[in-house]
């Protein structure tokens, strides 16, 4: 867990405010630096502008800017000295110099300010705090809740998974609306619901408000969409979040049965890094559906999922496929399977999958070793009819 100086540090960021919403550049550099942490390329305090932290940047960045913001990762990198957490190493013989840079406001360039610093560090206690699977997790949720309402994000979201732009308006009218005013009238919880940035407590509340008589009424009535945003903006925040990552990672770690170089395998296979990725590198020789080559781009995922599977089962390259991230992310979701012959299957569940470039076209060639994963994949994973949404 984060001390309880640092819990009200990062739930506080002094954000720019001025364009009417809050901007999110500090909130996304220290997630990408979250994500560097866990990943095992943070491993030490020397923080620099790396094309692996601006790449994690941009990946926040994306996902959270609304319609003005800028994508410049300078900005929140000078401005988070201001927090009281962050510091920079400044070079033998440029103390004054730098002094000055902090009078005029802002350096102009990247190259002007490592000319007069070598790197910037946090805290050592909460670079060390920050080693712990449980305390990246909390970091995470306190980040986000200093953006506030993420109803822009959360459409944004929806639209990449598929969904249409009316579909999009419903769900996030119905958790900012509906879904909000039911939770306080049955006395579950009295916050709109597209302020709550936690996965676990929108669960809850889903929970609860399968209870309430006139939340299943609607719901049934409503063909269960109220189900569907529900369960939408969990996932949503789980993915902001990379929740179920972290737990994932904490309970290899806390695992008595391995040892320290089984886990340091069981670790990198969990982020799609290592042998795993290698070998699916090896095998597949590319996207496994598209054939795209730029292997730094493609992820690493499993086919029977994680929590499915037994030890052996997740460091078995044929339970692991390699795709380009759309694709990847709609097979992770349930939205699209392969059957025995290798041909796509596409969920109803997603709206205008030609927007993902996904036709019933696609196909992949697999060996005997993957059907069983493919098969649990097929009963388990894929959502196969609206009729089933729950």
């Amino acid at each position: 867990m984060l001390s309880t100086q640092y819990q009200e540090k990062l739930s506080s960021l002094h954000v720019d405010r001025s364009s009417g919403h809050p901007k999110p550049h500090k909130v996304c550099l220290l997630l990408a630096i979250v994500d560097l942490i866990e990943d095992r390329r943070l491993s030490e305090n020397f923080i620099k502008l790396t094309p692996a932290l601006k790449e994690a940047f941009t990946k926040h960045f994306e996902s959270l800017r609304k319609a003005n913001d800028a994508n410049k990762i300078l900005t929140p990198f000078w401005h988070l000295r201001r927090e009281g957490f962050w510091h920079f190493k400044v070079l033998p013989g440029n103390r004054e110099a730098f002094s000055a840079l902090v009078e005029a406001g802002s350096p102009s360039s990247e190259s002007a300010l490592f000319s007069l610093v070598e790197y910037a560090y946090l805290d050592p206690v909460l670079f060390a705090e920050l080693q712990s699977p449980e305390a990246r997790q909390q970091a995470r949720t306190l980040l986000l809740s200093n953006l506030e309402d993420l109803s822009v994000q959360f459409h944004r979201w929806l639209l990449a998974m598929g969904k249409s732009e009316k579909t999009a308006k419903n769900y996030v009218g119905a958790i900012k609306g509906s879904l909000s005013n039911w939770a306080a009238a049955a006395h579950i919880s009295d916050q709109n619901l597209i302020a709550i940035q936690s996965p676990a407590a929108i669960k809850d509340i889903s929970d609860g408000l399968a209870n309430y008589e006139v939340f299943r009424e609607r719901d049934s009535r409503g063909k269960r969409m109220y189900s569907a945003a529900l369960n939408a903006y969990k996932d949503f925040l789980a993915d902001l979040c990379q929740m179920g990552i972290s737990e994932d990672i904490e309970s290899i770690i806390t695992d008595p049965q391995l040892d320290q170089t089984q886990k340091a395998a069981m670790v990198n296979t969990r982020i799609g890094q290592g042998k795993f990725r290698d070998n699916l590198i090896q095998y597949w020789q590319g996207c496994a559906v598209t054939r795209y080559k730029q292997y730094d781009l493609l992820m690493a995922s499993h086919i029977k999922p994680w929590r499915a599977s037994s030890n052996e089962e997740r460091l078995s390259h044929y339970n692991g496929i390699l795709l380009i991230p759309n694709l990847d992310k709609a097979f992770d979701k349930g939205y699209i399977t392969f059957d025995n012959k290798g041909d796509i299957q596409i969920s109803d569940f997603i709206e205008t999958p030609q927007t993902l470039g996904i036709t019933g076209l696609l196909k992949i060639q697999f060996d005997n070793a993957h059907k069983d994963y493919l098969d649990y994949h097929r009963k388990k994973v894929f959502k196969a009819h609206q009729s089933s949404q729950s």
